[in-house]
């Protein structure tokens, strides 16, 4: 068992619980109530949503699977951590806003680490 991977399927698996049930409070179901919104918009918006949800969820499995020895696996993971670190980084900042609204980005950098420290640290 892959210990480091464990501990990255592990946060995203916690960072995906809190994007369903936080994130379904703060952001979906508001988001889904909103009849000003035009049709396209907040259901695209919604769809989006949904699709982070199976997102984090793979990268939770794969992590996983890569704890269990499938590297291949542990690399995908990584790299969806990676880019969900990168993305959540960098956005804020070009739209101008604060970390503070946006803090998501941070909770990747952990996963990111953990999977790159077990692919590369042995």
């Amino acid at each position: 068992m892959q210990w480091r991977f464990l501990g990255a399927s592990a946060l995203a698996g916690l960072w995906m619980i809190v994007h369903a049930f936080i994130g379904g409070r703060e952001c979906a179901r508001p988001l889904a109530q909103d009849r000003q919104l035009p049709d396209a918009l907040r259901e695209t918006m919604l769809l989006c949503w949904h699709m982070v949800t199976g997102v984090l969820g793979l990268m939770a499995l794969f992590l996983l699977l890569g704890a269990r020895g499938v590297e291949g696996m542990a690399l995908a993971g990584t790299a969806m951590a990676a880019a969900a670190a990168v993305v959540g980084l960098l956005l804020p900042p070009v739209r101008r806003v604060t970390y503070g609204l946006l803090p998501q980005g941070w909770l990747f950098v952990p996963v990111a680490a953990l999977g790159a420290w077990g692919l590369w640290g042995g």
